[in-house]
Formats: C-alpha cells, structure tokens, sequence
C-alpha cells in the first residue's frame, strides 16, 4: 500500500462524471457482453473496498507490488487507514507484520458490492493495481455501468492500459537511483521513462513523494521537483510524510520540516502540497469488503 497515495485520496482535486435519475438506474442494470462474457467469472486481486458517501468515492484495493518498499503500509495494515477503526495507526509504532489477505473478489462480486453505493470516483489502489491483467476490463465496466470518473495509484514501473483510466497518481520514491534502489529494490530509470511518457500522453497526471527523516530528506524532495518541473511546471506535486511502517529506524517528520520540504520543491512547481498527516478527516470512510 503506497505511502504516497492513501493517505491522499481523500484530497486530490477530482472531476466527476456522473448520470443521475432514469439514466443511472438503466445504466446499473445494462450489463455489456464485455462484462458478462468476459470479465464476471474471472477473480480480480481486489481483497477490500472502502467508500466515502459525501464524495461517493469507491477506494478498491488490489494485492500484489513490483516493489519492496521498506516503509509499505501494508507491512502494517492492509485495510485503509482512513477507517475509523484504523486512524489511530498513522501515530503507532509497528508491530507484527500484517498478514497478506486470503480472500479476493470475482469480477461480478465487485460488480454486485458497488451496485449498492452511489459512485462518483473509483480510485484503484492498495499495492500495485495495474499488475492485475482484469484491472482495464474493470475500469472499462465502471466507466459504461456508472460513468465513474476513475484514478490509478501506481508507482509506475509498469503502467499498464489507460484507455479507461482519467487520471494517475504516480509515486517517485527518489530521484538518486541508488536510494531508490536501496528503498525499494528497483531502479528508478523505467518509472521515470514511464513518467516523461504519461506526461506527454495528456493524460492528466499528479505525482508525490514521501519524505522520510535521515533517509528521503528535503534536498531529495528538491531534486524530485526540480525533474518534474523539466517535464512540465504545473504538474500538481504532493510532498507527503512517513508514517511508521516496518522494522525501520526512521521517525515521522515534524511540521516545520515538511513546510521545509513544501518550500523547496515551490521553488520549481506551481503546485505543491506539503500535508503534515495530521489533517482532519472531513468525511466518514466506509468498508464494503
């Protein structure tokens, strides 16, 4: 589960597609061959689904991650943390390893569980969300029984088909290869070949980075903003802290800290975010599965 992005989700700026009355109700109950034929007997890697009723924004979460990430939060929870019953995490030190999730959902039960919700934003998130081969057939169904608006959180080392995705959030770890490869077993070279790409594709893009005191520092976070500003200055950057995850020595960072880090990546972007973690909840955050 990115660091980068679940702590987020509720704070993106999002357009919403929508039908609403006699329109929605006929497109909850067509069911396209596509879905029927091809997609309803199939097991996606879904194992939880949360909802938020105020935005009508379905969070589905999806196991399974190219990277190793030291500080995953899912070494420590694999639920969302913006559960009530999970909030208190974000302040608590480690514990066990959590353990990985047994159950996942066939493509009709995902169908059947958000037939029930008003939906507006579907964000696909968790672990690695594109590494689920169903995941584009699922975008492609959401979009035609709901008209969602849909968002993909990915760490963009493999981006996989965006003919139904609106939007990406994409998470750059750190820009020194050596430290990305220390944090997370991988070059960063693909991820960042794969961000010029999406960013020249016109898909609308967002992107953030954690910083991690002693370890992913603010010149780090610099140097990530000064390459997204190559690429393009209005790309929207996200500045985000660690919560403890992990058998890891690191603390979480002060508030004058990551007001530090926003400044320096300012000097670069047009649009920067520093989020001290501790941002009120506005809305209830539900779980379906």
């Amino acid at each position: 589960m990115s660091q980068e992005f679940n702590s987020n989700c509720a704070v993106q700026e999002r357009r919403h597609i929508g039908q609403t009355g006699i329109e929605n109700i006929l497109a909850r109950k067509r069911v396209t061959n596509f879905g029927i034929n091809r997609g309803r007997q199939k097991t996606t890697r879904v194992y939880h689904i949360s909802y938020t009723p105020v935005t009508k924004e379905v969070s589905l979460f999806f196991w399974g991650c190219n990277f190793d990430c030291k500080g995953c939060l899912s070494k420590k929870e694999t639920s969302n943390f913006l559960l009530k019953e999970n909030l208190h995490l974000f302040s608590t030190e480690p514990g066990t390893i959590a353990s990985p999730p047994t159950k996942f959902l066939s493509f009709s039960r995902v169908l059947d569980l958000l037939d029930k919700c008003e939906i507006k934003t579907v964000l696909f998130e968790g672990q690695e969300a594109g590494l689920d081969p169903i995941m584009p057939e699922l975008a492609k169904v959401l979009h035609e029984r709901y008209g969602t608006y849909n968002i993909l959180c990915t760490n963009g080392y493999r981006v996989p088909p965006l003919d139904d995705i609106d939007r990406v959030q994409m998470s750059i770890k750190a820009l020194d290869d050596s430290l990305h490869v220390d944090y997370t077993g991988k070059s960063n070279q693909r991820v960042l070949k794969n961000f010029i790409e999406m960013a020249g594709s016109g898909i609308k893009l967002s992107t953030a980075t954690v910083l991690i005191p002693g370890y992913i520092e603010s010149q780090e976070i610099e140097r990530v903003a000064r390459f997204i500003s190559c690429v393009n200055k209005d790309i929207p950057f996200n500045v985000l802290p660690y919560f403890k995850a992990g058998n890891n020595p690191w603390r979480r960072p002060t508030h004058n800290e990551m007001n530090e880090a926003g400044t320096a990546a300012r000097q670069h972007l047009r649009h920067v975010y520093a989020w001290h973690g501790d941002e009120e909840l506005t809305y209830e955050v539900m779980r379906i599965f």
